[in-house]
């Protein structure tokens, strides 16, 4: 081998180990952080199981879970599409106009589900009880939606994004166990749930402003915003499968169900909950390697794909394996029905890696028509599960409508998956017969095979 292609290949060598480092560093200091942030519901829960008892509890995830569909609706896809809009701007400028109509979309979410929410809570009487604790959950999701954690992961800051999570968890965790005494605290309960991400938005635009500069503050135009809009759109119908299959649950549980069936698909759902948000943060830290391109960066998604699915699965096994043992201890004698729930979340984990890794991929080819349709079809399905279930059979049954609904989701995302390397083999077919001056009905005569069609690019989705 020439010496000049020789110190070629070694360079070659030398920049993949690298980025497989550098991929490693970054999903390690993401995960770190998440872990370290877990630290607020793994003490609070048990913490406050014991101050405020199993039914107040149950008030408390409620109130959670309906928040929580504020939180989704105004992240509305956003933590994908500008994550990755972010990832290949080229100057400051375009990331401060992304990062502007990004967050003023936000905003306008916020305020129209603040006023939504509030006319619901005043109009039920359950619920008009606990205002004030809904009204504190409310200020605080708005001052998160400050935090432009896409930009901190889109350009590289996945250390400090971890840094700031954790930190303001710790902090709330601290002010939790500082305050709360008994049932008559719930508000503050609530508050100090919603408190890291206000925090983390505090401080992230403390540091952009002054030490930074990935961003500045420019001014905004509706159009800017109906551009992020139209981006998000396809992914915001996947966030609402998340809920469904998440915050749904807990919500559905609240109208058919008891307070204590509540408690315990609630506290079960913090265990897998714990785990998908590290992950969530890991995959969403990957994202801009996924959109690279050369054999190297194939080899590195490969590696990513199946690290991401590894995490999952074995997570999901230490949640069955764990659970008969952990949660008397952990959460006491009286919520020994969480036991079951717990198993059942850990079962549906190996279906959530195999859905995470495939949608990281498609997010990635910029395919979120392709997430919208999948997410969309999960929903419903999920959704008609759920009902009756949860009616019948409580926490057992709403847990058990969830692993097979993540088994339906991570189904379709695998035949899609298919579906496109189907249409990538025609397109690339095409091409090569165009090459070599062939039609490609010539090209595919001088391969024959029986019973096989190539896909007509205009007619396959992307």
């Amino acid at each position: 081998m020439p010496v000049d292609a020789a110190a070629d290949a070694a360079a070659e060598m030398r920049t993949a180990d690298a980025s497989a480092r550098g991929a490693g560093t970054d999903a390690l200091a993401v995960a770190l952080g998440y872990l370290a942030s877990f630290a607020y519901p793994l003490v609070s829960l048990p913490f406050l199981t014991r101050i405020v008892g199993a039914e107040h509890l149950g008030h408390l995830m409620f109130a959670l879970a309906v928040l929580q569909i504020v939180i989704f609706t105004v992240d509305f896809g956003f933590g994908g599409s500008a994550l990755r809009r972010i990832a290949v701007a080229t100057s400051e400028s375009e990331r401060s106009r992304i990062v502007a109509a990004t967050l003023g979309a936000k905003v306008l979410i916020w305020c129209a589900a603040s006023v939504v929410l509030m006319g619901v809570v005043l109009a039920v009487p359950s619920m008009r009880a606990l205002w004030l604790m809904y009204l504190l959950g409310l200020l605080l999701i708005g001052i998160g939606a400050l935090f432009p954690a896409f930009l901190l992961q889109g350009v590289g800051r996945a250390k400090q994004f971890a840094v700031f999570t954790a930190v303001s968890r710790l902090a709330a965790l601290a002010l939790l166990l500082l305050t709360v005494h008994g049932p008559e605290d719930l508000a503050l309960a609530m508050l100090w749930q919603q408190f890291p991400l206000a925090l983390s938005a505090v401080l992230c635009w403390f540091f952009l402003l002054t030490r930074w500069h990935d961003a500045r503050p420019v001014r905004t135009s509706l159009a800017e915003i109906r551009d992020a809009f139209s981006d998000s759109g396809a992914l915001f119908i996947s966030n609402v499968s998340v809920l469904m299959m998440g915050t749904m649950n807990t919500v559905v549980l609240g109208l058919v169900s008891t307070r204590f069936d509540v408690a315990y698909f609630g506290s079960g759902e913090r265990f897998s909950n714990a785990v998908r948000g590290v992950l969530r943060g890991v995959v969403d830290a990957m994202l801009p390697r996924m959109t690279s391109e050369g054999a190297d960066a194939r080899s590195l998604q490969r590696l990513i794909s199946w690290g991401v699915f590894g995490a999952y699965a074995v997570s999901g096994a230490m949640l069955v394996l764990n659970a008969p043992w952990f949660v008397p201890w952990y959460l006491g004698a009286s919520m020994v029905g969480t036991v079951p729930v717990m198993q059942l979340m850990g079962a549906s984990l190996v279906f959530v890696g195999i859905g995470t890794v495939l949608q990281l991929h498609v997010t990635a080819q910029h395919r979120f028509s392709a997430i919208a349709r999948i997410a969309g079809a999960g929903c419903l399905f999920h959704l008609v599960a759920l009902i009756p279930a949860s009616w019948l059979w409580g926490s057992i049954g709403a847990s058990v409508a969830l692993v097979v609904s993540e088994a339906f989701l991570a189904g379709l995302y695998v035949i899609d998956a298919v579906r496109h390397r189907v249409a990538d083999g025609g397109d690339a077919q095409a091409d090569e017969a165009a090459d070599a001056g062939q039609s490609p009905s010539d090209a595919d005569a001088t391969v024959p095979s029986p019973g096989q069609t190539v896909p007509d690019p205009g007619t396959v989705a992307r």
